[in-house]
């Protein structure tokens, strides 16, 4: 079974970006958790999370854990600022495997499509030096979902729709750029047993009595 671990950024007394009292670290969180429970819900796979409420963690501190947790992927989840529009994602710009770039592919339009519908700006695939893609030792991906400086970005962020379009697709798009096996849905098969079948309608009707006063249910249906 893969592993992933799922990173919110920022948090406790790092809030990241802020504007008009929404902070950056809190729909960090709210993604990451929808990421994390449409993945365990319906893909075999482990997932980590860096935070599962307001912690406060350094970025040597994210690292360290992927780094000893043996993982298969790793997804740092970011909203921007700077009076800019749209989501994007990153890759270490420095030597990193074709598996990863492949990853960011896969992911980025994933996402793309499903927050089409809300005219979301794509702001492209791009790569950077981030500690959390320099630091970490495995396939590494970074999001910045909308920015929270912007009005029209934040109407999106506090629509719950929008942010399982997000949280959906980023879990798809992780399922999908990993192969992972998805769930059995659960339901039990049904066998169906034919009793027989009869030329004379009479012997037809004779075996639906003898099953019936069994207490077996059954019915005539005519083939031709």
């Amino acid at each position: 079974m893969k592993t992933i671990m799922i990173d919110p950024g920022h948090g406790g007394s790092d809030p990241g970006a802020t504007y008009k009292g929404n902070e950056e670290k809190n729909f960090n969180l709210l993604t990451a958790l929808v990421v994390r429970d449409y993945l365990v819900s319906n893909y075999n796979v482990k997932v980590l999370m860096t935070r599962t409420g307001d912690q406060t963690l350094s970025l040597s501190d994210r690292c360290n854990l992927a780094n000893r947790s043996n993982l298969d992927f790793y997804l740092s989840i970011h909203h921007n600022a700077g009076g800019g529009t749209g989501f994007e994602s990153y890759v270490y710009n420095g030597s990193v495997p074709t598996q990863t770039l492949s990853y960011q592919k896969i992911i980025h339009e994933e996402v793309i499509t499903a927050i089409k519908p809300f005219k979301v700006t794509d702001r492209g695939k791009k790569r950077a030096n981030f500690h959390v893609l320099r630091e970490t030792k495995m396939p590494s991906m970074l999001v910045e979902v909308l920015f929270v400086d912007n009005s029209k970005d934040v109407a999106l962020l506090i629509d719950l729709k929008f942010r399982q379009a997000v949280g959906f697709s980023l879990a798809k798009g992780v399922a999908k750029a990993l192969s992972l096996p998805a769930k059995e849905s659960g339901k039990k098969p049904l066998f169906k047993v034919i009793a027989g079948s009869f030329t004379e309608r009479k012997n037809a009707e004779d075996r639906v009595k003898e099953l019936k006063a069994a207490s077996f249910e059954s019915f005539i249906e005519r083939e031709c």
